[in-house]
């Protein structure tokens, strides 16, 4: 056997959106967070969570590890996964997903999909039912008195991928206060990208202060490096330490980029070794594959106005304000009311980053490897 196939077969990295890594590095404080509120709900006074964080952070795998310790403890989780829906859809299937976890019969409904091999109960409804508020209702009760599970935890991925996300978070804060007044405490954990409430206007307050946010971060440089370093404990293989610090830098900190990276350089190991020339050929085949996978769909879904100008806010390594970036844009023929509006829906969905600095704000690309796409699109 080849020393590229021994290494491919012992790979302990697992690259992907929502596998669990060897190491969940870094989100202690998050976890004993949800756990201290999950308890005070087991009490009888229920708090709700919004887990806020950029795509690649690590969100699905944290919602994955919080599921495994709250059913260790004894409490029932359901975990399920929002798509691009209306919210009379997403309720129906949020209602599906309750009750085929928790068993509640759920089996007379038509086109019920059970999603993921990783535990995620994924229920579609592709036609929605009737009086989805009611049918969900129903579900919560039943899971919450099935057993002697301690409380019931709800936990939703990615909810602003549904049409209207404000009014899916404002039925489930008026179900769940609804099932308080009957003295059913319940557990709503919900994710999304940072902008999840200021895309809320109306309802910004009530859902904010209902579901508390915790936002999910970056791991930081000892916790990304030990990420790499303890997974390879016991392989065979080691990376030089400078491959080490190019990996985390490379990544931001960002799990995903961090288990994409150190795969392809674990697979490019030269007897038991990643030195700098190994880890550019892994490098670059690794980029091809994140390039592919998250990179090129991104691009696609931009308009020409938002290409340009988030090609414009690449261009530097330094975050510029608005005036600026509208005065470059200015030079490729863009209006700086049209830039504005571009920079707005760019940092609404996570392509480039807001620094707050009064009202207008400064943007940047703070993803190295998102910004070396840009710089190679023509």
């Amino acid at each position: 056997m080849s020393q590229l196939s021994q290494t491919r077969s012992a790979n302990p990295f697992r690259p992907g959106s929502g596998i669990f890594p060897p190491l969940l590095s870094g989100r202690e404080p998050e976890t004993a967070m949800l756990e201290a509120r999950v308890a005070r709900t087991r009490e009888g006074h229920p708090q709700h969570t919004a887990l806020l964080g950029e795509w690649a952070i690590g969100k699905t795998t944290l919602l994955m590890h919080w599921r495994r310790r709250l059913e260790a403890a004894g409490d029932r989780v359901v975990l399920t996964m929002a798509y691009p829906q209306s919210r009379d859809d997403f309720l129906a299937a949020l209602a599906g997903a309750v009750a085929a976890e928790t068993g509640g019969g759920w089996t007379t409904k038509l086109d019920l999909e059970v999603g993921l091999d990783v535990g995620v109960a994924e229920a579609r409804l592709r036609k929605p039912a009737l009086q989805v508020e009611k049918e969900l209702r129903t579900a919560l009760q039943r899971g919450a008195h099935l057993g002697d599970h301690h409380t019931l935890v709800v936990m939703v991925d990615d909810v602003d991928l549904v049409a209207t996300p404000g009014d899916a978070l404002l039925q489930l804060r008026a179900i769940a206060l609804e099932l308080y007044a009957t003295d059913i405490a319940i557990a709503f954990v919900v994710s999304a990208s940072p902008g999840l409430f200021g895309s809320i206007r109306g309802a910004h307050e009530p859902l904010v202060r209902f579901f508390e946010p915790v936002t999910l971060g970056p791991l930081a440089g000892a916790e990304a490096a030990e990420a790499i370093t303890k997974p390879l404990a016991e392989t065979g293989v080691a990376f030089d330490d400078d491959v080490v610090k190019e990996i985390v830098e490379l990544s931001g900190g960002r799990p995903y980029y961090l288990q994409k990276l150190a795969y392809f350089a674990f697979d490019a190991a030269e007897r038991g070794t990643v030195s700098r020339a190994e880890f550019a050929a892994a490098f670059e085949r690794a980029f091809a594959s994140v390039s592919q996978e998250i990179f090129a769909a991104r691009w696609s879904v931009m308009a020409p106005v938002e290409r340009q100008v988030v090609s414009v806010v690449a261009s530097e390594t330094a975050a510029r304000s608005s005036g600026e970036i509208e005065a470059a844009a200015v030079r490729l023929g863009i209006r700086p009311a049209a830039t504005r509006q571009a920079l707005h829906r760019l940092a609404a969905r996570g392509h480039i980053d807001r620094l707050a600095n009064g009202q207008r704000g400064r943007y940047e690309v703070r993803d190295r490897l998102f910004r070396r796409y840009l710089e190679l699109q023509p």
